[in-house]
């Protein structure tokens, strides 16, 4: 695993504290931002990741749909790109291991659609294949990085990263912008 690893509790959360401080709030607001201009829009939020990110993109999918619901009102149609492992393998096996979010994207995905890339590194190829599907196909592209973006981050319209390169405090912390971003988007569906 490359990135940095704590040797103490006070160390990770100091480092946790720290990289915390460095994530860009206004980016945090355009994400929610645009997690609600695609429900008025009743457009599809395609979110994907690998390993601890894929687990990210799934726990925040169910958060969207189910914990952000408001009872009576239409539920935002967001999909975990990573869930479907028949797929994942059938693409890796058959067509390429970078080839197993953007196939899935290129099927799913809309003009005006909003995908949601997690890469702790920025630089997985098939975040990248996927990032380039998500442009050309006219899709918002958000990307939650760590270490200093990846080649992901400069490709993306909203880009909010973690700067630090222990892979467990970048994972934390997306995970906080998903909860972050479900809460915000919960409470302006209340009153929509």
């Amino acid at each position: 695993m490359a990135g940095t690893m704590i040797t103490t509790p006070a160390e990770y959360v100091t480092e946790l504290a720290r990289a915390a401080s460095t994530i860009e709030q206004r980016a945090v607001q355009r994400y929610a931002d645009a997690l609600f201009d695609a429900w008025t829009h009743d457009r599809q939020v395609l979110i994907f990741g690998n390993g601890g990110s894929h687990a990210n993109a799934s726990h925040t999918v169910a958060d969207y749909v189910k914990t952000a619901m408001v009872d009576g009102k239409r539920r935002l149609r967001a999909l975990c790109m990573s869930d479907n492992l028949p797929m994942l393998t059938a693409l890796g096996n058959d067509m390429g291991y970078d080839t197993t979010f953007s196939f899935p994207l290129e099927s799913y995905g809309r003009k005006g659609d909003l995908a949601v890339a997690i890469s702790c590194s920025g630089n997985s190829p098939n975040i990248l294949r996927a990032a380039e599907v998500a442009k050309k196909g006219g899709m918002t592209l958000v990307a939650l990085t760590g270490m200093k973006g990846g080649k992901v981050g400069p490709m993306a319209d909203i880009h909010i990263n973690v700067a630090s390169d222990n892979f467990g405090v970048i994972e934390d912390l997306h995970m906080s912008v998903g909860h972050i971003t479900a809460q915000m988007f919960h409470n302006r569906l209340k009153t929509a």
